[in-house]
């Protein structure tokens, strides 16, 4: 191999190289909730469990309290974790989420965080009274819709033994269903 023909193929490695070297961390952007109705007698326990990518995750707390991480990044999952990161996923969660069940908001607690790689699960509840009928069902779901355009928020929604599966974009951040 003649020493033009070596330089061109180690040209091409490099190119190739520095080409995927800038491929995002993860080509979609996506959050997955999943809200199960447990009734418990008299209560109805509505389980919430959001999974969100960590790095989408710390840039929307940065957008958002951009005064509270000025200094220092909120570094979810990691041990230089910012001491209050928890406390203001909470807040920005409350912020872009919002359940109503008959017209009447309900107010998620959310109660621990869990991660899984480059995953951070987060749970929460909702307690209301149990209902034998039907209920409307408002969701406002806007996880990270302020920061990426292409953000997709899948819902997968069970109750007694249906389950439903609602899709949240850019351009339809709200819906209704009744079960």
């Amino acid at each position: 191999m003649s020493k033009n023909q070596y330089s061109k193929i180690i040209g091409i490695i490099l190119l190739a190289f520095s080409l995927f070297s800038f491929v995002p961390k993860h080509a979609m952007h996506l959050s997955i909730t999943e809200m199960d109705f447990k009734v418990k007698g008299k209560t109805t326990e509505i389980q919430i469990s959001h999974k969100i990518f960590v790095d989408d995750l710390e840039k929307a707390l940065r957008k958002n309290y951009s005064e509270v991480f000025k200094d220092m990044k909120p570094n979810i999952s990691t041990k230089t974790q910012h001491k209050d990161a928890q406390i203001y996923i909470y807040q920005y969660l409350k912020k872009i989420m919002n359940v109503k069940i008959d017209a009447k908001k309900q107010e998620i607690k959310y109660l621990g965080v869990e991660f899984e790689g480059d995953i951070i699960w987060i749970y929460g509840m909702i307690e209301k009274p149990t209902s034998n009928k039907k209920e409307s069902i408002f969701i406002k779901n806007m996880i990270l819709i302020d920061l990426f355009d292409d953000q997709r928020n899948m819902l997968y929604l069970t109750k007694n033994n249906t389950k439903e599966f609602l899709n949240f974009t850019f351009d339809e951040r709200t819906q209704n269903i009744e079960l």
